[in-house]
C-alpha cells in the first residue's frame, strides 16, 4: 500500500515508531498484556504479592498496575462487576482509570475490553439483543449492520474502545454448547453477517471489534467446548476461514485466538495458524489477542509446555500480540527475563507493540475527550436499540412448521391455553452471557414475558390460561373442548460456553415433560421453541401442529413472537443451521462433501435443512435465467423471477446454490452463494439478479491453491436448476 495516498496512516505510523523510540523494555511488554481489575483486586494479588486493596479504584492498586507494570489494557468479562452495574458506574470508572493513567512516564492510553456479544448485555437497563445465530437466520445484512452501529455507539460512550464480539465461528457440530453465539454451518452466510457486524460496529471509528475465535473452534473432533480439532487445511479454509477473510477485508481491528488444539497444536502456540495463516495469507494487520487465560492453559492444560515462562514465550514468538492475562501480572516480569534471556527477540517485541500502539491511533485514544457521563447513561437502553431489537427478533423468528395453518391464530379467540415456565421468564428470553457469564437474574431483567405479550395481543374477551409444569398442568383436568389452543413454550437453560455441550441432543427433562402433557390434552399444540440450537425435534415434529422458532431473541422478542403468532407480522427468518433427525446423524451439514450413495447410511437427510423457513404466504420461483458459459476472470449473473402466489404480503429470501457436476477435487452437496431479501404484496413479482464473482465460482485444487477450474456446475434456485460451463484457462492464486 503507498502511503503517500493514505497521510492519515503515514502520520499515525510515525508517531507510532517515534513513540517506541521513547519506551522501556518493561513499558512494550506492558502494553501486551490485558488485565481484569475485579478478578484481580479480589482473588490475585495479595496471593502474588502479599497485597491488599479497597477495590479496583484504589489509587495505589492503579499505581501499581499502571505506573509498575505498565499495563496498556483493560479487560472485563461476562461475570465482571463494578459499582452497581449502571451507565454511570461504569462510566465513572473508566474515567477515573483513564485520569490516573495520566500520571504515567508516556502516557500511552488505556484500552477498555468488554464483552458486548448481544447488545450492552452486562449492563442493567440496556437492550438485550437476539444472539448471533439468529442474525444469520434474518439473512439481513443491513440491519445486522444497523444494530452493530448502534450497539458500538453506546459502548464507546461508555468509555470502551474494544468489544470482543463478533463472534463468528462456523458451528459445524449441533451438540457444541456455543452454536447460539455462532454464524451457523455455512462460511458463506457467516461471512456476510460478520462483514456487517464489523463495518457497523467499527463505523464511528472509535470502536474495535474482535473476530473470534480464529480458527476451527466451532469443529471439535466430538462437538464438545475447547476438545481437539482435527481438521485438514482444507476444511480450514473453505469452512472456516471465510467469515475470519471477510472481517478482515471490512478492517476488523482485533482477533481473538481460539485456546483450543487443531491438529495438535494449541493455537496460541501455532505459528503456522497465527503469523502463516492469518498474517501471511489472510493479511491481518491488528492485533492477535488470547482468549481469557488462554496462554497460562498452554501449561496447565494443554501441557505443551514445561513451565509458565515458556507458555509466555511460545505463543508470543508464535505470533500473539496480547496475553489476556487476567490475574496474572506477573507476566510482564517473566517476560522481561525472557527478552534478558535472548528467548524474546526486540524485533519481535516491537512488531507486536508496533501492532498495538498503531490501533490505539487509530481509534483516537491519544486524542479521546474524557467519557460524558450523562451522554452514556442516555444511549443504553434508548428507543432507537429497543426497535432495532424488535425487527431483528421479527426478522430471525423461524416457522418450521404450520399444519393446515393454525398459525396465525386468532386475536379473538375464546380460550388459550399457555404451557412451560419460559413463557413467564424475562432470563429465558435473553440466555447465556446476559448480566453475567451464564445468565441473568429474572428480578435484573426488566421486558416482557412471552406470556404478558400474548396477553397484550389478544382481546380483552379472551381468557387465558396459564400452566407452568406438566403437574400443575394436569392438575387442570382439562378437556380438548376448554380450549382453542395450546402454546407451549419450551425452553433450556441460559448457558455459556461448555455448560451447554450436550451429548444426546434431548429437551431437558422439565421441558419435555410439559410438552408431552399439554400434547396429551388432545388441544392442538403450537410450540414456541425459546432454544438457541437445534435440538431432537422429530418427534415434536409429529406432535404438535405448528413449531416456531424463536431462537433466544432478548428483551424485546416477546412482542415479536406475539405479533409472529396472531398475524401482525409474518415469519421470514430462514434456517442458517440444519436439524437432524436424531443424534446419529451428527454432524449433519448440507455442504459436506460428496458422499452419499445408496450403500452408505450418511446422506444428508435432515429434519429441517439449511436455508428452511416457511410464510404465512406462498412465493414462487420462474424464468431462471443463467448463460450457457462464463470465462474464466469475468462475473456471472443469475436471474430469477419471484412471486407472491398467496394472500399476505412477506419477505422472501433468494438463495442461490451452486452444485458441481464435477472437478479436480471433492467438492461440497452444494454451496451458497449469494442471496437477497424481497419484500413482496399479495400477487407482485420481483425480478431478482444475483452476481457471481470469479471468486465464487473457484475452489481449491489439490495444492490448495484457489483457482477457478474448467467445469460444469447447476444452478438451484429454490425449485429451479440450470448449468453453465467455465471455459479459458485459469491462473493460481
Amino acid at each position: 500500500m503507498n502511503n503517500q495516498k493514505h497521510p492519515t496512516k503515514q502520520k499515525h505510523e510515525l508517531q507510532v515508531e517515534e513513540l517506541l523510540s521513547e519506551m522501556t523494555i518493561r513499558e512494550k511488554l506492558g502494553q501486551c498484556v490485558m488485565i481484569e481489575p475485579c478478578f484481580c483486586v479480589a482473588e490475585r494479588v495479595s496471593e502474588q504479592f502479599g497485597e491488599s486493596y479497597t477495590g479496583t479504584d484504589d489509587p495505589e492498586f492503579l499505581s501499581m498496575l499502571l505506573e509498575k507494570y505498565h499495563i496498556g489494557a483493560f479487560l472485563f468479562g461476562g461475570a465482571s462487576q463494578i459499582g452497581d452495574g449502571s451507565a454511570e458506574a461504569w462510566a465513572s470508572y473508566i474515567g477515573r482509570v483513564t485520569q490516573h493513567n495520566q500520571k504515567t512516564r508516556l502516557k500511552i492510553p488505556m484500552m477498555y475490553g468488554i464483552d458486548a456479544v448481544h447488545g450492552v448485555n452486562f449492563m442493567k437497563g440496556s437492550t438485550i439483543y437476539t444472539h448471533n445465530l439468529a442474525l444469520a437466520a434474518t439473512w439481513n445484512p443491513t440491519l445486522t449492520e444497523q444494530y452493530a452501529k448502534t450497539v458500538g455507539a453506546e459502548l464507546s460512550a461508555l468509555g470502551f474502545n474494544i468489544n470482543f464480539a463478533p463472534t463468528i465461528d462456523t458451528a459445524r457440530d449441533v451438540r457444541w454448547g456455543r452454536v447460539y453465539e455462532s454464524l451457523g454451518e455455512d462460511p458463506f452466510l457467516a461471512s456476510q453477517i460478520a462483514g456487517a457486524l464489523v463495518k457497523g460496529m467499527q463505523s464511528a471509528g472509535n470502536l474495535a471489534g474482535c473476530a473470534k475465535h480464529f480458527i476451527g473452534y466451532g469443529e471439535s473432533r466430538n462437538g464438545m467446548d475447547r476438545t481437539q480439532a482435527d481438521l485438514s487445511d482444507r476444511v480450514l479454509l473453505e469452512m472456516h476461514a471465510p467469515p475470519f477473510e471477510k472481517a478482515i477485508e471490512e478492517g476488523v481491528l482485533t482477533m481473538m485466538v481460539n485456546g483450543a488444539d487443531v491438529n495438535g497444536v494449541p493455537v496460541p502456540v501455532s505459528k503456522k495458524l497465527l503469523t502463516g495463516l492469518l498474517r501471511d495469507k489472510l493479511n491481518f494487520q491488528g492485533i492477535t489477542l488470547s482468549d481469557w487465560e488462554d496462554v497460562e492453559r498452554l501449561y496447565s492444560r494443554h501441557k505443551v509446555v514445561t513451565n509458565r515462562k515458556e507458555s509466555l514465550v511460545r505463543s508470543f514468538n508464535a505470533g500473539l500480540d496480547m496475553n489476556m492475562a487476567v490475574c496474572n501480572i506477573g507476566a510482564v516480569d517473566s517476560m522481561e527475563e525472557a527478552v534478558q534471556e535472548g528467548l524474546i527477540c526486540e524485533q519481535r517485541l516491537d512488531q507486536a507493540v508496533r501492532n498495538i500502539l498503531l490501533t490505539k491511533f487509530k481509534l483516537g485514544l491519544f486524542d479521546a475527550k474524557p467519557v460524558n457521563i450523562s451522554d452514556a447513561a442516555t444511549r443504553v437502553g434508548n428507543a432507537e436499540s429497543k426497535a432495532i431489537a424488535k425487527q431483528l427478533a421479527l426478522e430471525s423468528i423461524t416457522l418450521l412448521k404450520n399444519e393446515n395453518e393454525i398459525l396465525p391464530l386468532s386475536k379473538r379467540s375464546q380460550s388459550i391455553l399457555i404451557t412451560g415456565q419460559s413463557a413467564a421468564s424475562k432470563r429465558h428470553l435473553c440466555a447465556g452471557w446476559t448480566l453475567g457469564w451464564a445468565s441473568a437474574k429474572e428480578e435484573d431483567l426488566d421486558c416482557e414475558t412471552v406470556l404478558d405479550a400474548i396477553k397484550s395481543i389478544v382481546s380483552a374477551d379472551t381468557s387465558i390460561t396459564f400452566a407452568a409444569t406438566a403437574e400443575e398442568l394436569k392438575a387442570l383436568k382439562v378437556s380438548p373442548s376448554d380450549f382453542d389452543v395450546c402454546i407451549s413454550v419450551i425452553s433450556e437453560e441460559p448457558h455459556a460456553e461448555w455448560v451447554g455441550d450436550s451429548m444426546d441432543l434431548s429437551l431437558e427433562q422439565a421441558e419435555q415433560d410439559i410438552l408431552q402433557a399439554s400434547i396429551d390434552t388432545g388441544i392442538p399444540v403450537v410450540m414456541v421453541s425459546m432454544i438457541g440450537r437445534p435440538l431432537k425435534m422429530t418427534w415434536v415434529d409429529e406432535n404438535v401442529a405448528a413449531l416456531l422458532w424463536i431462537y433466544s431473541p432478548g428483551t424485546e422478542g416477546a412482542a415479536s413472537t406475539a405479533e409472529i403468532l396472531f398475524g401482525d407480522a409474518n415469519p421470514s427468518g430462514k434456517l442458517p443451521i440444519s436439524f437432524p433427525k436424531d443424534g446419529s446423524q451428527v454432524p449433519c451439514v448440507y455442504n459436506a462433501r460428496s458422499y452419499q450413495s445408496d450403500e452408505i447410511w450418511t446422506r444428508y437427510e435432515p429434519l429441517y435443512e439449511f436455508g428452511f423457513g416457511l410464510s404465512y404466504t406462498h412465493f414462487t420461483y420462474s424464468n431462471l435465467r443463467v448463460p450457457n458459459r462464463v470465462k474464466v476472470g469475468e462475473n456471472l449473473e443469475v436471474i430469477v423471477t419471484v412471486t407472491n402466489s398467496g394472500q399476505r404480503a412477506g419477505d422472501e429470501i433468494v438463495q442461490l446454490y451452486l452444485r458441481d457436476q464435477f472437478a479436480t477435487v471433492s467438492r461440497p452437496l452444494k454451496s451458497l452463494k449469494a442471496f437477497s431479501r424481497v419484500s413482496l404484496e399479495p400477487g407482485s413479482s420481483e425480478t431478482v439478479t444475483l452476481t457471481l464473482t470469479p471468486a465464487d465460482l473457484s475452489l481449491y485444487d489439490e495444492e490448495l491453491n484457489f483457482v477457478e477450474e474448467k467445469r460444469t456446475i447447476d444452478v438451484l434456485v429454490e425449485n429451479l436448476v440450470s448449468e453453465f460451463s467455465i471455459e479459458g484457462s485459469y491462473t493460481k492464486s
